[in-house]
């Protein structure tokens, strides 16, 4: 098991105060934060100019393009963060360290599989907020059978989306919660605000199943920030966000609305 003050021999210390001198600056966690609170003005920008040009066959395509180059822009942004020089952007390494304990990452990635149905037991998928839910994301990401944008939901979707993902919530917010706090208080913060950028459930599904995807959402935040503290690499934890999305891509894929 590697040590979560220096996961990664060959690298400088990565948590904790070992790295005090090059601390993540509160700066740049309030602007990825603004980012995030952005992302439906930043959607709807993006949306009007491609509508400007270009008549695509279903909405849902100008959605799922739109999607990816929002995701770009974003990682974009995020990524430039790290040239400021400003802290040790090594933290945000996707390899894997030595003395990595795979049988420990193994099982954590299985659980992803198991995180739906262990939430959502007892949940009726035939219900109004369900099929509402269902339909609205069937609608805004369905390939339609196009290769083309069956590859750009995959991009998007199990790519693109969990690599930003974790580097915003747990390489910067977890990290810079982790420099000045321990690990369980640092991972509880970051999943929290994690859960809390997909607080839209709640309204689509009202409070009681709302609230259990949300835990389920805090969960994988919490599993996330696990992986990131025993590897020292985001490797681990997007590879645990990829799986967890494909449950909700492979219905687009087959042509049927999503469970």
């Amino acid at each position: 098991m590697s040590n979560p003050l220096q996961p990664n021999p060959y690298r400088a210390p990565a948590f904790g105060p070992a790295d005090n001198q090059r601390m993540i600056p509160a700066g740049h966690v309030v602007l990825v934060v603004g980012l995030l609170l952005l992302l439906a003005p930043l959607f709807g920008l993006i949306s009007g100019l491609l509508s400007g040009g270009w008549t695509p066959a279903l909405d849902s395509h100008r959605i799922i393009l739109t999607d990816v180059l929002l995701s770009l822009l974003l990682l974009g942004a995020v990524l430039l963060l790290g040239l400021s020089g400003r802290y040790s952007w090594e933290r945000f390494g996707f390899w894997t360290p030595a003395g990595t304990d795979f049988v420990f990452v193994a099982g954590i990635l299985a659980i992803s599989f198991l995180l739906q149905p262990l939430f959502m037991f007892g949940f009726d998928p035939g219900s109004e907020e369900a099929a509402g839910l269902r339909e609205g994301f069937f609608a805004a990401y369905h390939p339609g059978g196009v290769l083309a944008f069956e590859l750009l939901v995959v991009l998007s979707l199990v790519v693109l989306a969990p690599l930003f993902e974790e580097i915003a919530f747990r390489g910067l917010i977890f990290g810079w919660a982790r420099q000045r706090l321990g690990f369980v208080e640092s991972a509880l913060f970051s999943a929290l605000v994690f859960a809390a950028f997909h607080s839209a459930y709640i309204d689509n599904l009202g409070p009681f199943w709302g609230l259990r995807t949300m835990a389920m959402i805090f969960t994988l935040g919490f599993l996330s920030a696990l992986l990131f503290e025993r590897t020292g690499s985001l490797i681990a934890p997007t590879a645990l966000h990829a799986l967890f999305n494909v449950q909700a891509v492979m219905p687009l894929l087959t042509e049927q609305p999503a469970a």
